[in-house]
């Protein structure tokens, strides 16, 4: 399933440049922080999950990946969004 949603959000060939209007509506930009928030959450407890439970070199490389996808929604999705909406933006948030 989240093949097909990649899928189609990579069509295009390109990301949304940095300086591109994300999401207009606040209260739409407001449930995608916070929804993108609870999913960083949830992949940073899988980390922690997994460490015990799989070899050294595994845990390795699944945090590298969680660490990939979690830099490439911060950079691509949450800073634009917050750079829109600043009042959005956590107060612990480092830019």
């Amino acid at each position: 399933m989240l093949c097909k949603f990649v899928g189609r959000c990579l069509r295009g060939g390109s990301f949304i440049p940095r300086e591109q209007t994300l999401i207009e509506d606040p209260e739409t930009a407001k449930y995608v922080s916070n929804l993108f928030l609870s999913i960083n959450d949830q992949m940073d407890e899988s980390i922690r999950a997994v460490e015990n439970r799989v070899s050294t070199e595994e845990y390795k490389v699944y945090k590298r990946g969680i660490g990939y996808v979690m830099y490439e929604v911060f950079a691509k999705i949450l800073e634009p969004l917050y750079k829109q909406h600043p009042s959005l933006k956590p107060p612990d948030w480092e830019s």
